[in-house]
Formats: C-alpha cells, structure tokens, sequence
C-alpha cells in the first residue's frame, strides 16, 4: 500500500506525458505541483526543474527526487519512496506464455505492472525492469509449454538472469478455487478481474509458484 503521496512538476512534455501514463498504470496516487504551500506534508517531490526543486528545498518534510537528466531509475526511485523503500528485495515476472506473452512484475509480493506483448516488446520491457527498477534480486518465471520453452531459450541469449520453469497446473481462474481467487484478485489492481483477465491472472499465479531454475 502506497504510504505517501507524490507530487509532480516536470517542465519537459515529452517526459511529462511518459510519467503520468507510467503512474497512472501503475496506480500510483499523485498530483500536480502549483504552489509550494500546497503541497500535502510529507510527500515525495519529483522534478526535472532546478528553480522547483530549489524552492521547495525548504520544506524538510518532503523527499525530493531531482531528475534533470529524465533517468528511469529515478522515477522509480521516487515510486518506491512513496512506500518507504529504496530497493525491492526481489523483483519477479511471472509470463503466460501463449499466442500474445502476458506478463506480472511482482516487487516483494506486490503488482508493480504487467503487460500483453509480443517477443520485442516483452524484451524491451524486461530491459526496463532491469536497468530502472532497483532491486537485490531479479527472476523470471515462465509457464511450462512448448512456447514457453522456446521463450526461455529466446531470453537466455538475451539475458544473464535466472529463469525457472512453472507449471501451468490451476493457474487459470476455475469456480472451485474461489477463497484463492478472492485473495489475488485482492492483490490485483481494481479492474483487473480474474475471470476477465485470465491471462494476467495466470502470469500472476506463475509469479508467486516454485518452478525449476533453468539456464
């Protein structure tokens, strides 16, 4: 649960216009910056703007997270900071893999985003959760199928991280596992229901069971 707020003042459009959707998939509750005495006490400043980031530098109950060079990893470090952290213990993907590859990043048991793609997307967004989201420990799992064999092999080329195969067995919504349907759609975001979102719901259980470590 996110436990403090975040406030936003970026001067570039461009990097403007990828933060609020990078925030707004992920859920992330923020608002604009437009007086410094508006902003909620002890929030998580972040700004590309030199003269924003020195006015606000009074207020010692803010964390202000600076970025004029636009680095991914610090709008993710100030994501993070907004539920008092620094870094994820472990970071893991869990992939459906199928006619489209559907994805869950998990942060220490928590959604940070997911995604339906194809191989290039998928590549460039495991690239993403690599170089910008801080973390000890970083897996992917990926179901076991014909697909997700070939992925594995695909990714392995690609990538020096570990990689397990999981089994595929009760990772798909059914009526008689509702108690364990009702607890991760509970951990899903709003709108993202199981039965209509079977997909990221099977990268999400994925996710969270044991495979067999591959290389």
């Amino acid at each position: 649960m996110q436990k403090k707020h975040l406030v936003i003042a970026i001067y570039d459009p461009e990097w403007f216009m990828q933060v609020r959707e990078l925030l707004r998939k992920r859920g992330v509750l923020f608002s604009y910056y437009y007086e410094p005495g508006e902003i909620p006490l002890s929030s998580v400043f972040y700004t590309d703007h030199k003269e924003i980031a020195d006015s606000v530098s009074e207020r010692r109950d803010l964390e202000v997270v600076y970025d004029p060079e636009h680095d991914c990893r610090k709008i993710e470090q100030a994501v993070l900071a907004t539920h008092l952290v620094e870094s994820f213990r472990e970071l893991v993907v869990g992939v459906d893999p199928g006619k489209h590859i559907t994805y869950v990043a998990l942060g220490d048991g928590t959604l940070v985003d997911y995604g339906k793609t194809d191989l290039l997307g998928f590549i460039k967004d495991l690239k993403y959760f690599l170089e910008c989201i801080p973390s000890q420990s970083f897996r992917v799992k990926i179901g076991a199928s014909p697909k997700g064999l070939e992925l594995v092999q695909v990714l392995s080329k690609e990538f020096r991280i570990p990689f397990e195969i999981v089994s595929e067995e009760k990772t798909s919504p059914a009526i008689e596992s509702r108690d364990e349907i009702r607890y991760i759609a509970g951990k899903m975001r709003r709108g993202l229901r199981p039965f209509r979102f079977k997909d990221v719901y099977a990268a999400y259980r994925i996710a969270l069971k044991k495979g067999v470590e591959v290389s």
